[in-house]
């Protein structure tokens, strides 16, 4: 099985053969939502496997030459990782929704999975780049906090996550949403950032970059 204008792939299951991950290195042959339904359609035609294209991530090099790869048999890695524990259980993007209200407001409703559950969270803005990216990682880090006040019952650990700043900057000829976070717990104030490469949407990215910052402090909370 080959893919046009892939160089390499990554896939990241649990035993029993569920894939958790899929990571592509591309050429510009195929634009990355392309390249993801390719992915979903050959594993679902070859393997019979259905994978959520959410799992999918695609990221692109101009090192090869699209022509330099036709047929090739082209690298596999596949990784199987143990089921995670409670603590382990990272932070999962599940769905965003962006609804445009009256005067001139854009909606943006983000739900995140953790631990089994999923956790919903909203914010509202002006209909503008840099403030409807705000909201995005707001409702982002909303549901983030839902999350941990089922977790966490002891008032005294009370979190609240706030946002610092969000931005879109460029480098090695690529764009990336970069999120920066303060997390209060107690008297305990971390300083959090993530980021994360915009394919075809600043919103998602935005919501990655907010998941990428907070999640591995979250799951340090959890015991």
């Amino acid at each position: 099985m080959s893919l046009q204008g892939v160089v390499s792939a990554r896939v990241i299951a649990r035993p029993g053969g569920k894939i958790e991950e899929v990571h592509m290195l591309t050429t510009d042959a195929v634009r990355p939502k392309q390249t993801v339904r390719n992915v979903e359609s050959a594993l679902l035609a070859h393997l019979d496997l259905s994978v959520d294209h959410r799992k999918i991530s695609v990221a692109q090099t101009t090192e090869s030459n699209p022509k330099e790869l036709p047929d090739a048999v082209l690298p596999v890695q596949i990784m199987v990782e143990p089921e995670p524990t409670p603590r382990q259980s990272r932070l999962l993007f599940f769905s965003h929704q962006a609804e445009t209200e009256r005067f001139n407001q854009v909606k943006h409703r983000v739900e995140v999975e953790w631990q089994g559950g999923t956790f919903v969270g909203e914010a509202q803005a002006a209909d503008l780049p840099r403030p409807k990216l705000e909201a995005v990682a707001q409702a982002t880090l909303q549901a983030v906090e839902k999350a941990l006040q089922e977790k966490i019952t002891d008032e005294r650990k009370a979190v609240t996550l706030s946002l610092d700043g969000v931005r879109v900057v460029e480098a090695f000829e690529r764009k990336f949403v970069l999120v920066a976070v303060h997390a209060i717990s107690g008297r305990d104030v971390a300083r959090l950032a993530g980021t994360t490469v915009t394919d075809e949407s600043t919103d998602r990215a935005a919501i990655l970059a907010t998941l990428q910052a907070t999640d591995r402090w979250v799951r340090g909370l959890v015991e």
